[in-house]
């Protein structure tokens, strides 16, 4: 009751204008969910990255979720993942082209993105539907599919941030991690499109292990087991901050079979000693509606 009531007068504050919510005059796309955990928000905005850079100048602001520092902070590829937060990190190194920034405070970060990278032309925010003190150009809001969030519950019953009619906020909805075969869903006349995993999977012959650290390690295990000849798999919590130990524990495990993590994870032990050891598989989107999502997304960001 406490949770509800708190998230529900803020919303009605920013609602009526109580509490002030700031426009940019660079657009602004903001990427998030109603829900706790993962629904591919990450791997969202590298689609993003992919599909855009060539048209802007692109600047990503995350919080940066359990960093070991605060304030803002550039995002470099040869920074520790304590202190930018692993997602930031992993979008960095896959596009080292592309500025990457951590801050709490988004309004702070993203002006201090313009005022020192006066260049970028498109900021997009990772994980910030309820960061309200930002109006966004355009406000993605995803969904796992098989689990919507009109089906889901607040906090602490439930997975829900806030209340479900918070999605009103949002230009689209993306339901994430769709089967192949699927039911259109739909939500208040609002514009859906849908989102399917693709795992890039390196060829590999031998006997491997899995491991990873996930918000839901339970599709990555059975991918594995789909894909390659799995003898044994370990879980970890979302975001795990991997040390030594934990390598040197894995390698000892899996005897001789490969380790094999997500891309998210690799990013927390390529510094580690027998990361030589491991392979990784990234994650990406594809994304299908009825209408074309990239035209879509540049229509509603001019």
């Amino acid at each position: 009751m406490l949770y509800w009531a708190g998230t529900t007068v803020r919303n009605i504050f920013y609602d009526l204008g109580v509490l002030k919510s700031i426009s940019f005059e660079v657009p602004i796309l903001s990427v998030g969910n109603l829900a706790v955990g993962g629904s591919g928000k990450t791997p969202l905005v590298e689609f993003l990255i992919r599909e855009l850079k060539n048209e802007y100048h692109i600047a990503i602001l995350s919080r940066g979720y359990g960093r070991k520092t605060r304030g803002f902070l550039w995002v470099e590829t040869n920074i520790s993942p304590e202190k930018t937060g692993d997602e930031p990190l992993q979008i960095k190194t896959k596009f080292n082209d592309v500025a990457v920034a951590v801050c709490e405070d988004r309004v702070a970060g993203a002006k201090r993105i313009l005022a020192e990278k006066p260049e970028i032309n498109l900021v997009i925010l990772d994980d910030a539907f309820q960061h309200r003190a930002i109006k966004p150009s355009l406000q993605l809001l995803l969904s796992v599919y098989s689990k919507p969030f009109f089906y889901d519950l607040l906090l602490p019953a439930g997975r829900l941030r806030e209340r479900r009619n918070g999605a009103q906020r949002a230009d689209a909805i993306i339901f994430t991690k769709c089967t192949d075969q699927y039911t259109p869903l739909t939500w208040e006349n609002k514009t859906i499109f849908y989102s399917k995993i693709v795992y890039q999977n390196p060829i590999l012959d031998a006997l491997i292990y899995g491991f990873s650290g996930l918000a839901d390690n339970s599709p990555f295990k059975n991918h594995l087991a789909k894909t390659y000849n799995l003898v044994g798999f370990k879980a970890y919590s979302d975001h795990f901050s991997f040390k030594q130990k934990d390598l040197d524990d894995l390698i000892t495990i899996a005897g001789s079979a490969t380790l094999v993590c997500t891309e998210k994870d690799w990013i927390k032990i390529k510094h580690l000693n027998g990361q030589e050891k491991v392979k990784y598989i990234t994650i990406c989107h594809t994304i299908e509606g009825t209408s074309d999502f990239i035209p879509w997304v540049k229509k509603h960001l001019h």
